[in-house]
């Protein structure tokens, strides 16, 4: 559980430092605010899921899909 809460907080401060870095580069330096951008852009996009975790979630998704049909869905 902590594991999962420190990634989300990892994500969101990525997020957080590439709007910096677009401060940064209208307020102070434009050299350095792109800087900024690039590599938070990287580290983010690193973050994100992988597209095979995604086909793990769609087969079970597949699998339970019997078990979360409802009467309205037919």
């Amino acid at each position: 559980w902590s594991e999962i809460m420190i990634r989300a907080i990892y994500f969101a401060l990525n997020f957080v430092m590439i709007f910096l870095g677009v401060v940064l580069a209208i307020y102070f330096d434009l050299y350095i605010g792109l800087s900024v951008i690039a590599l938070f852009t990287f580290k983010f996009f690193l973050q994100l899921p992988s597209t095979e975790s995604n086909r793990r979630l769609n087969e079970s998704f597949e699998r339970n899909k019997k078990q979360m049909e409802f009467d309205f869905d037919k």
